[in-house]
C-alpha cells in the first residue's frame, strides 16, 4: 500500500514538472553566452560537414555595408531644349546597417535595416571675395567677443576665412542633383527548407519609411571693382560685375528650394542565398508602395558686405543678411519603388563574413524633386510645375562590407 502511494505521488509530481516545463519558451533570444571569439579560424572540413541550413545565420546577426551608388538627376527640359541630361548619374555615397534575429528552431525572425545615401552635383565656379584673405585669422589667435572669454563666441565669424581653407571665397552656381535619402525598414522573415542543390529562400513582409530631401539652389555673386583695375574679360558664369565704384561692395544672392518627401510604405520581398565552399551567393528583392507626404519650402537670401577698401586686409564695415518670407506648398502622392541587391560573401572566420555586391534602388513614382531650370538667370519667378511632384530617383552601384554572426 505504501509503495502504491509513493508511486502515485511520484507520478503526480512528474506530471506537474512536465506541465511546468511545457510552459517555458523553447528559446530565449536574450539568454545566450557568447564567447566573443570573432576570429576563430574555420577549416574546410568544418564547412564540408555542415548542411546548408546549418551554415545559414541563426540567432542574432549584424551587417554593415559601405554604399558607392550613382544617383539620377531630376527631370528637366526647357523650351529651348536645354538641360536634356536626365539620364546622367552623379556619384554618391552612404551606409547600410542591418540587425536581425533568426529563431533557430522555428525558422522565423525579424530584420531591421537602416540606409542613408547622399548625391550632390552642381554647375558653377568659385570666386574670391573682395578681401580674399583674413590675415588675422591665420595667426592662430582667435578673436573673442568684447567682455567675453575664450569660451564665448567669436566676433563676426562670417568675416573669417572659409573653414578648412586659408582664404575667403563663395561657391556660386546652380544645383544639378542634390538628394539625401534615409530609409528605415522592419521586416518579418521566414526561412524555407533548402532546395535540392542547397539554395535557401527567405520571404519577408514589413514596413518601410523613406525620408527623401531634394535641394535646389541658384547662387549669384555681384561686386564692384577698383577704379585702377580693368574689366576682366570672360567673367565666370553666375557672376555680375557692378562696374567701378568708390565703395567696395559685394552681394551674394541665393534662391533656395527645399523639398521634403516623407514616404510611408508597406513592403514585401525575399532573400535567396546559396553556399559553395567558403563562398555565399545571395540575391534580394524588395518592393514597396504607400503614401508620400510632400512639402516645398522656397525663399531668397541676400548677403551684402561693405568694406573700407579693395586691398587685402580691408576691414568689414557692414555685413547685412536678409531673407524673404518662406513660402510653403504641400502635396500628397501615391508612391511605389523597389530595391534589388546581389552579393558575394566569403567566410573569413567562424563568425566573420566579408562581402561585396551590387545594389539598385528605384524610387520609381511619386517623388517631388526640383526642376533644374529653377533660378535660371532669364526667369523672374520660381518654377513650381505639377509634373515635378511625380518624378523618380534611381541609384545604382556597388557595395562592400562585412557580416557578424554567432
Amino acid at each position: 500500500m505504501l509503495l502504491v502511494l509513493i508511486t502515485g505521488d511520484a507520478l503526480i509530481g512528474h506530471s506537474r514538472v512536465s506541465a511546468q516545463t511545457s510552459l517555458l519558451p523553447s528559446a530565449d533570444p536574450f539568454a545566450f553566452e557568447p564567447d566573443f571569439q570573432w576570429f576563430e579560424p574555420i577549416y574546410e572540413a568544418d564547412i564540408m560537414d555542415m548542411k546548408p541550413k546549418k551554415r545559414a545565420h541563426s540567432g542574432w546577426f549584424a551587417t554593415y555595408d559601405k554604399l558607392n551608388l550613382w544617383g539620377k538627376r531630376p527631370d528637366s527640359v526647357q523650351d529651348d531644349g536645354g538641360f536634356e541630361d536626365d539620364y546622367k548619374l552623379d556619384e554618391g555615397s552612404g551606409d547600410r546597417y542591418e540587425v536581425g534575429y533568426m529563431h533557430p528552431d522555428e525558422d522565423t525572425g525579424i530584420l531591421f535595416s537602416y540606409m542613408d545615401l547622399s548625391v550632390a552635383a552642381r554647375d558653377g565656379s568659385r570666386v574670391d571675395r573682395i578681401n580674399r584673405l583674413n590675415e588675422a585669422d591665420l595667426d592662430g589667435e582667435p578673436l573673442f567677443a568684447l567682455g567675453g572669454n575664450r569660451f564665448g563666441l567669436t566676433v563676426f565669424p562670417e568675416d573669417g576665412n572659409v573653414f578648412g581653407f586659408s582664404r575667403r571665397f563663395y561657391d556660386i552656381g546652380r544645383s544639378l542633383n542634390n538628394f539625401d535619402m534615409n530609409s528605415v525598414e522592419l521586416n518579418k522573415t521566414w526561412r524555407l527548407e533548402p532546395y535540392h542543390y542547397g539554395g535557401i529562400l527567405e520571404p519577408m513582409v514589413g514596413v518601410r519609411y523613406i525620408d527623401g530631401d531634394d535641394r535646389g539652389f541658384f547662387r549669384n555673386y555681384a561686386r564692384t571693382r577698383d577704379v585702377d583695375l580693368p574689366l576682366v574679360v570672360g567673367l565666370p558664369p553666375y557672376f555680375t560685375d557692378l562696374g567701378v565704384d568708390d565703395e567696395a561692395i559685394e552681394r551674394l544672392t541665393e534662391d533656395i528650394s527645399d523639398i521634403e518627401n516623407d514616404i510611408y510604405t508597406m513592403q514585401a520581398g525575399f532573400r535567396y542565398f546559396k553556399f559553395m565552399n567558403r563562398f555565399r551567393y545571395s540575391a534580394e528583392f524588395r518592393t514597396f508602395a504607400g503614401l508620400n507626404l510632400q512639402c516645398l519650402k522656397q525663399y531668397t537670401r541676400v548677403t551684402t558686405t561693405l568694406y573700407d577698401g579693395f586691398d587685402i586686409g580691408a576691414e568689414v564695415q557692414q555685413n547685412l543678411t536678409t531673407t524673404t518670407p518662406i513660402e510653403y506648398t504641400r502635396n500628397e502622392e501615391f508612391f511605389i519603388g523597389y530595391d534589388i541587391r546581389a552579393e558575394v560573401g566569403y567566410q573569413l572566420t567562424q563568425m566573420v563574413h566579408v562581402r561585396g555586391g551590387f545594389q539598385l534602388i528605384d524610387l520609381a513614382l511619386g517623388l517631388w524633386r526640383n526642376d533644374r531650370s529653377f533660378g535660371s538667370q532669364d526667369q523672374d519667378e520660381r518654377i513650381d510645375d505639377g509634373d515635378n511632384r511625380e518624378q523618380s530617383f534611381l541609384a545604382v552601384g556597388y557595395t562592400f562590407g562585412l557580416e557578424l554572426n554567432r
